[in-house]
């Protein structure tokens, strides 16, 4: 009865309406954002908006350690749902949330030390700067926590609402912010309000007790804090992938240059922001059909793979087609040398996005012997680009190159998974997966 309940929620008709709740919910939450980025590049000027766009870059890269946190919630969280054990979902958040916090505290304080050293290297010195974006860190990184555990706990209503929370009111207070003469840090205060009302939105009906008070929470906190710092080394790889460029073309470009460059850079990544949110609801659907039933995830990839695939070639077409008019109507006339430089990064992004999406699988499943491919990716192409950077379309050649030597790279890691997948039970450890002998943990 439980396994059949169980499979319920992997019918195309959870599927769907899940997915409606969480796509719409990030396309609403994109929108916000990218309009953020549109209207305040225009008030702040590319070489205003090219400070912006590196700490944004920055804080995006460093915020890896609040989706490793929230992947380790969401694995027990959607062991929970899968087992209708929903009711210890409650206690769960409790529990570990005080070590969540204390992470994000200290992961702030010395990403804000470490940003102030490496400010005359990124042209950034405002102490001001770095501590709005050290607080961001902060509230962005705990608020992984509660958004993960939500996801895995299939409350995706939830975890919608957070999202577009946050970058509604980042929006509108920023505006202000900026329009009251602050400038750069205005915009960043934006991120700051925005991230405060996002974890209010998620924390305080997810922590609430809902006729839980019976249950015992019982984790070990060490054995989540060794499956986050395996999350941690992948995430922060892809993370760096897709960010990395940014912090290189500040260094090698001049000022009003390195905005362009970001102009371009951030629509590339609605590519791969954009096939993410199929992740979104294929994470939590993945590490729950482990307990479920092999042939389950098998067509649950191949779904999730022939969606991204097709909205990675379409966000490509687009923006190789019409690059002059999506940055007329986005960024305006200040950023029209831009044009030159999307048609590249969309193709590097496209291929980056199908990466990320068969990583994004790899961890929620609880698979990391990929990381050593990574991050001997990420080594490659920081040597490379700090070595022959010296312009925008060599960093974008750069990065395209590594993206596409990553492809049957993690294809091969997703098809090691399938054959070893089991039944029924927990996740197999990778020694399992590779011997195809499925082990409960």
């Amino acid at each position: 009865m439980a396994q059949r309940a169980a499979a319920h929620g992997f019918s195309l008709a959870r599927i769907g309406g899940d997915a409606a709740i969480i796509v719409g919910g990030a396309l609403t939450s994109n929108a916000f954002n990218y309009l953020y980025h549109f209207i305040i590049s225009r008030r702040l000027g590319p070489d205003g908006y090219g400070t912006l766009a590196t700490l944004a870059a920055a804080a995006t890269i460093l915020a890896v350690f609040g989706g490793t946190i929230g992947i380790v919630a969401m694995q027990d969280t959607a062991r929970l749902w899968a087992t209708n054990r929903s009711e210890h979902v409650g206690p769960f958040v409790r529990a570990v949330a005080p070590a969540a916090l204390l992470a994000a505290l200290v992961i702030a304080a010395i990403s804000f030390v470490a940003g102030v050293l490496a400010g005359p290297y990124l042209h950034i010195v405002r102490l001001s700067l770095w501590g709005a974006f050290g607080a961001y860190l902060a509230l962005t990184i705990f608020s992984g926590f509660f958004r993960g555990a939500a996801q895995g706990a299939h409350r995706f209503g939830l975890f919608a609402a957070s999202t577009i929370g946050e970058t509604a009111c980042k929006l509108v207070s920023a505006l202000v912010l900026v329009a009251a003469g602050f400038a750069v840090l205005g915009a960043l205060g934006g991120f700051v309000i925005g991230a405060l009302v996002g974890l209010c939105i998620v924390a305080l009906p997810l922590a609430a007790p809902r006729g839980d008070a019976a249950t015992t929470a019982q984790h070990d906190h060490l054995e989540l804090g060794g499956r986050a710092l395996s999350v941690l080394w992948i995430s922060a790889c892809v993370l760096m992938l897709l960010f990395m460029d940014q912090l290189f073309a500040k260094h090698h470009l001049d000022g009003a240059d390195a905005g362009y460059y970001g102009a371009a850079g951030t629509i590339a990544r609605t590519i791969p922001f954009g096939v993410g949110m199929i992740s979104l609801v294929m994470a939590p659907k993945a590490a729950a059909a482990l307990h479920v039933s092999r042939d389950l995830l098998r067509r649950l990839l191949a779904l999730t793979f022939g969606a991204g695939a097709a909205l990675a070639l379409a966000g490509f077409a687009i923006a190789a087609l019409v690059p002059a008019q999506l940055l007329s109507i986005t960024y305006g006339p200040s950023f029209a040398q831009a044009q030159y430089l999307l048609r590249e990064y969309a193709g590097a992004e496209a291929l980056l996005a199908v990466d990320s999406l068969g990583i994004a699988y790899l961890q929620a499943i609880g698979s990391y012997r990929i990381t050593i491919a990574l991050i001997t990716a990420v080594v490659v192409e920081a040597l490379l680009m700090a070595a022959f950077g010296t312009s925008g379309p060599r960093i974008i050649g750069i990065a395209g190159l590594v993206n596409f030597a990553l492809v049957p790279v993690v294809a091969a890691y997703v098809a090691v998974t399938l054959r070893g997948a089991p039944q029924a039970g927990g996740p197999p450890p990778d020694e399992a997966l590779l011997l195809d002998e499925p082990r409960l943990l």
